[in-house]
């Protein structure tokens, strides 16, 4: 039965872990904020060259086993880039 973890805050709420599913790289504009606000490292910076020939840096998911379900990537980018998704089972 494939059924959503739940688990409690220190306070004793319930807290469902909603772990990082994709970033919209068309949103994303590279300040890394949320790669450097990631404590898992599960988060990097990859660089490419646009129409201009400028160079120009989007999030990527670098190793998404290490998602803890914390979503503070998702909450620090004033892009709303990220999506998120439960862990069933």
């Amino acid at each position: 039965m494939n059924e959503v973890q739940t688990y409690k805050t220190f306070g004793g709420l319930p807290w469902t872990p909603k772990f990082v599913e994709g970033i919209d790289s068309a949103k994303c504009l590279g300040c890394g904020r949320c790669v450097k606000l990631c404590v898992q490292q599960c988060l990097g910076l990859e660089s490419f060259e646009d129409e201009e020939g400028t160079e120009r840096h989007v999030a990527t998911i670098s190793d998404k086993s290490q998602c803890i379900g914390c979503q503070s990537c998702g909450k620090i980018c004033v892009r709303h880039c990220y999506t998120f998704k439960e862990k069933s089972g």
